[in-house]
């Protein structure tokens, strides 16, 4: 029940933040709030979605049906996402648990260090490295960009995406199997002769997943907001750059920006559930 209520505040505050910048005005220097204006757009767009006019979406002269274009721009959305996201988990439980002895040390230091730079200058920073061993070696590496939807950039994306959540999960997980170890089953385990590698995968692992599982909405969180960073500078066609884009080119539609807004609503409880079933289903088999 206070999961419905949080996810119902949710979508209430989307509205409002969709409708501000049709709601705000300059006027003689000063900033003007229109609320009534701003409760006659969200009261349109609910009409418009029992009509048909909500669905569809102005480029230029004409109009097309928002669904059409958006289920691909969504899939982008996922994939990139789920993907980046599976290979945080698994580099966090890798580096987190079975060797978290070894980067207690640098992850302290990575995170102080990434911690002062911005996502745009970080992906900034990826795209001059790879032009750079690009034109040293003489042979094409990565793409900096996706020039088209058939021809995406993938590992760049990927490795942003990736970056900051990694190390933040690795730092989470490596303090809990910390405190762990040295719980009593886990000496006991140890002076019944188990070997290290069996008490760290059946014991010290099945009780740090479900640690990592209440961590599951930190790093979305922090992997959506990515998303929008990514999806612009490197030019991939997702939900975050399907805004930007028509935006830019066409103005500001509230019922284009709050459906987009609702399909990244649902991207990420689609992710967090999968991921949640993948823990899920790891923690039985572990548990056997």
């Amino acid at each position: 029940m206070a999961a419905l209520c949080r996810h119902i505040i949710s979508l209430f505050l989307l509205l409002i933040l969709a409708a501000l910048p049709v709601s705000l005005f300059n006027m003689d220097k000063t900033v003007a709030f229109d609320v009534e204006g701003m409760a006659t757009t969200i009261k349109e767009f609910f009409w418009g979605l029992f009509s048909g006019d909500a669905w569809y979406y102005a480029q230029g002269n004409r109009t097309r049906l928002i669904l059409s274009d958006l289920v691909s721009y969504f899939l982008s959305s996922y994939l990139y996402l789920i993907i980046s996201a599976i290979i945080v988990i698994a580099f966090s439980i890798f580096l987190g648990i079975f060797f978290w002895k070894k980067t207690n040390r640098w992850v302290h230091a990575s995170l102080g260090f990434l911690g002062m730079i911005p996502d745009f200058l970080l992906v900034l920073i990826l795209q001059l490295a790879v032009v750079f061993i690009n034109k040293s070696v003489g042979i094409k590496t990565f793409k900096v960009a996706s020039s088209s939807m058939n021809d995406p950039a993938i590992f760049l994306p990927i490795l942003t995406l990736i970056i900051i959540p990694a190390i933040y999960l690795v730092k989470s997980l490596s303090e809990i199997t910390s405190e762990i170890a040295g719980e009593d089953y886990i000496l006991l385990a140890k002076s019944k002769g188990l070997g290290k590698r069996s008490i760290y995968f059946f014991h010290v692992t099945t009780n740090v997943l479900p640690f990592l599982t209440a961590d599951l909405h930190k790093v979305l969180s922090i992997m959506i907001g990515n998303l929008f960073i990514v999806e612009y500078l490197y030019n991939t066609r997702g939900l975050a750059s399907f805004i930007f884009v028509h935006s830019n080119k066409f103005g500001y539609q509230y019922n284009l920006v709050i459906i987009c807004l609702l399909s990244l609503f649902v991207l990420y409880l689609s992710c967090y559930y999968l991921l949640r079933l993948l823990l899920a289903a790891a923690e039985r088999w572990l548990a056997k």
